[in-house]
């Protein structure tokens, strides 16, 4: 019987090591079915990923509401793209397309106005680093904050708002439904 004390603690042991620690993330990985880090260079020198064909885009399109906390996932990957995806960036990675991803998808189709509070957005970066190209801004941002900051405020907000948020047919970018049960 003795022998069995050492296999059930090894068992237990390795058990409760799989488990996440109470403030542990369990935060979704970055899908590679998403298809960011072989995404080609934009040809659209302004508008939303939405609004261009590239064969990530209609994937994530079609994941609808799914897609959401599969790019909140990425937004911590540092995987380089072959070449950069957009025009004057030295390099992109996984999480900036995905941040772009997240800002152009919770973007109205004048491109002004975000349609979601309470994450990082470009209007964020562009605050606190203003007068700076986007890519400097950007990776200023991610230097002084890190990017689990950013995946931090995404994932809170698509947990508190998650039921709430809906896609636009028309005007094709997320919002969140002010009538929403949870919202009264």
């Amino acid at each position: 019987m003795d022998f069995l004390k050492p296999v059930i603690l090894i068992a237990g042991y390795g058990l409760l090591s799989a488990l996440p620690l109470h403030g542990q993330s369990t935060a979704v990985k970055c899908e590679s079915s998403l298809g960011l880090a072989n995404m080609a260079p934009t040809l659209q020198p302004k508008g939303r990923l939405q609004d261009y064909a590239a064969p990530q885009t209609l994937h994530i399109l079609e994941l609808k509401k799914e897609a959401i906390p599969l790019l909140i996932g990425c937004l911590t990957d540092e995987t380089k793209t072959k070449q950069p995806i957009e025009d004057f960036w030295p390099v992109t990675t996984v999480g900036d397309i995905a941040f772009f991803y997240l800002c152009d998808l919770f973007t109205d189709s004048s491109w002004q106005h975000s349609t979601i509070d309470g994450v990082v957005n470009w209007k964020t970066v562009e605050t606190e680093y203003p007068n700076q190209p986007s890519w400097t801004a950007w990776y200023s941002f991610v230097k002084k904050h890190g990017r689990k900051h950013v995946q931090n405020a995404w994932a809170n907000k698509w947990k508190a708002e998650e039921p709430a948020i809906f896609w636009d047919d028309k005007e094709q970018y997320f919002r969140i439904d002010p009538h929403s049960p949870q919202k009264e």
